[in-house]
């Protein structure tokens, strides 16, 4: 039953903003997981809701008949929804956040300035860290961290994929030839994550026709090894090789052109760097407000490519 209420609420927004991708985005989610819900809510109705052929989305005749059904039912529901959270629990006081490096310094900390003017009687104390399988707890109310912890006390929301992406700068394209296959990484200069005195790996999964996509783990090695991802990426940019990042760290770059993806057959992750960004806080039957409230600004914002 929640299932359905979140894919009925999904399929209105989308109706109402005019687009699977901004409607998606109100509720949190890429655009390809909003089009999977919608999918799979046409499959479970046995019915088309969308017209996907026409230039503009349009909402089918079946479509139509069910928007107008259920759309001042859920206007109702979210504001009697509303109603039961409100209290005096005003979000307020110091919110301590846990926060893995990277995502914290290129995803949190450009948000805090228009979070904070929302909740003035609201202050952030924020600690960024290397480390990995962090909880809340010791001070901590929120943490965004690597994977889905497994202890049950938790909640946890996914904030962006596991999806890596292989790229590079035009000009090193130019210079040493766009990778065709999976076989032409060796002879690529690769910048990779340090680990110990592991070698640096990189896996891939191809599709097989009629199988089980086929798993492949390929040695890489260039010019340079760090600890950060960041660093790697500003390494790419300025062309010094082939890079293997999440997509919320070079979607901006994608989009300007500084870096072009390659091998987009591909499911490929770094050896030991394939989780999910998620937000996790304890749970309870009460969850205070200011955590709501920022694990709320956190879940609008999309931090992928669409």
């Amino acid at each position: 039953m929640t299932d359905r209420l979140s894919s009925l609420r999904l399929f209105a927004s989308i109706i109402e903003l005019g687009s699977i991708t901004a409607g998606s985005r109100a509720h949190g989610l890429s655009t390809t997981t909003g089009s999977r819900r919608i999918q799979d809510l046409e499959a479970d109705l046995n019915a088309v809701l969308i017209d996907r052929t026409t230039r503009s989305l349009a909402p089918t005749e079946a479509g139509q008949r069910l928007y107008a059904r259920i759309r001042e039912p859920l206007q109702d529901l979210s504001a009697a929804l509303r109603a039961a959270s409100e209290s005096d629990d005003e979000p307020s006081g110091v919110l301590r956040v846990l926060a893995r490096r990277s995502f914290g310094m290129m995803h949190v900390t450009p948000m805090l300035s228009g979070f904070l003017r929302e909740y003035p009687k609201l202050s952030v104390d924020l600690e960024l860290t290397e480390r990995t399988g962090i909880a809340p707890g010791d001070g901590n109310d929120v943490v965004i961290r690597l994977g889905v912890p497994a202890e049950k006390s938790l909640v946890a929301h996914r904030l962006a994929s596991g999806a890596r992406i292989l790229c590079a700068s035009p000009d090193y394209l130019r210079t040493a030839g766009t990778p065709s296959c999976i076989e032409d990484l060796k002879e690529h200069a690769c910048l990779t994550y340090r680990r110990a005195l592991e070698p640096a790996m990189w896996i891939f999964e191809e599709d097989t026709d009629g199988g089980s996509p086929q798993r492949r783990e390929i040695r890489v090695d260039g010019p340079l090894r760090a600890t950060n991802g960041e660093v790697l990426r500003d390494a790419a940019v300025s062309g010094l090789g082939l890079v293997l990042l999440p997509a919320w760290m070079v979607s901006t770059e994608l989009g300007a052109g500084r870096l072009k993806r390659c091998l987009e057959f591909v499911h490929a992750w770094p050896a030991g760097f394939d989780d999910e960004i998620v937000v996790v806080y304890r749970r309870s039957n009460r969850v205070p407000g200011k955590i709501q409230a920022f694990v709320a600004a956190l879940l609008s914002v999309n931090f992928e490519l669409d």
